[in-house]
């Protein structure tokens, strides 16, 4: 048997995610181009995954996710141990009044398994926020500290290098990131082990160096009850 990776899965499993990720019905051409593969084989991949549930057309035939698609989220949460486990120290433990959010990266995007913000309930807090480009996320910068430079800089261009790099150096340096962004909100991002997570706090909007030093601090504890599990 070959130990090459199976392409044809590995492109059905991408469809699937950025399927799902889109929020929307998509055509099959638009999908093509964002996976960047041929448009006839995302549209074999879609008819596929079709006839066992996991996606289904609308009336202008553009795609959406399909009744099956309920039945794989509710397995993949119960074969989750970070998702199982991390939740009930979340609903505990995350403070309220700021932004919390806990994701992990998927072809340079992040996906959030958590995000709450001020005044939501907690159940608004599970997946329910859209994917965001790494080099836009505090949590992906936190996430590709990881990977080596000379690799990583072939994937983003020269603006989003210039975001990313000085908070590259500044997780592998202090071990988190802390990012100060033009219109005064700080987030604060660190990496949750083995688990291949981050978790960050964010939404705090011009705090003075003892709040940024109390909420890291709480950010740190908060993430060794996360890891010690």
């Amino acid at each position: 048997m070959s130990s090459q990776p199976n392409q044809s899965l590995i492109d059905g499993i991408r469809c699937l995610q950025y399927l799902v990720s889109s929020g929307r019905a998509i055509g099959c051409r638009e999908l093509a181009r964002l996976m960047g593969i041929n448009t006839t084989r995302v549209n074999r991949l879609l008819m596929t995954m079709a006839s066992i549930g996991l996606t289904r057309q609308d009336e202008q035939r553009r795609y959406l996710p399909g009744p099956g698609i309920h039945a794989l989220a509710a397995q993949a949460i119960r074969g989750s141990a970070l998702f199982s486990q991390a939740l009930p120290i979340l609903e505990r433990h995350a403070p309220r009044d700021i932004v919390v959010a806990m994701g992990v990266l998927w072809e340079d995007q992040v996906i959030y398994i958590y995000h709450s913000e001020p005044g939501h309930q907690i159940s608004q807090a599970l997946a329910g926020f859209h994917m965001l480009p790494a080099w836009q996320s505090v949590i992906g910068m936190s996430l590709l500290a990881a990977e080596p430079d000379d690799e990583l800089s072939k994937r983003f261009f020269a603006e989003q290098w210039q975001q990313l790099a000085p908070h590259l150096r500044q997780q592998r340096e202090q071990g988190s990131v802390i990012w100060h962004h033009q219109d005064g909100e700080v987030s604060i991002a660190q990496p949750l082990g083995a688990h291949s997570a981050a978790l960050a706090f964010a939404g705090m909007w011009q705090p003075d160096a003892e709040t940024i030093a109390a909420r890291h601090l709480e950010l740190q504890t908060l993430a060794a009850q996360l890891i010690a599990f």
